[in-house]
């Protein structure tokens, strides 16, 4: 793992499935990525519930309360393998959980 450079922007790349969240956060210098640091936690009963939609949104809020002191204040790129978050990100209407 590296030392953080506030200057560069971070990555946060994270993943969710059936019984966990998972997260890297790091940053490219030279063409090269360089990892930060990692977090994982394992869902709670309730949240195993949670469509796969849901619990990729909850990988986004969990990952960004996780790393916020590296975070506040710089730009952040977020990288999720989940598109149903691309249709969130521009949707209208949206309601229950995920509007949350």
């Amino acid at each position: 793992m590296n030392t953080p450079n506030f200057n560069e922007p971070f990555i946060l790349e994270l993943d969710a499935c059936e019984y966990g969240l998972g997260a890297v956060l790091a940053q490219d210098y030279d063409k090269k990525k360089f990892v930060i640091a990692y977090a994982s936690r394992t869902l709670s009963p309730a949240e195993r519930n949670y469509s796969a939609t849901e619990r990729e949104a909850l990988a986004i809020v969990w990952a960004t309360q996780h790393f916020r002191p590296y975070l506040e204040g710089t730009k952040v790129l977020i990288r999720s393998d989940c598109k149903a978050l691309q249709w969130l990100k521009n949707a209208k209407d949206v309601s229950g959980r995920l509007a949350r």
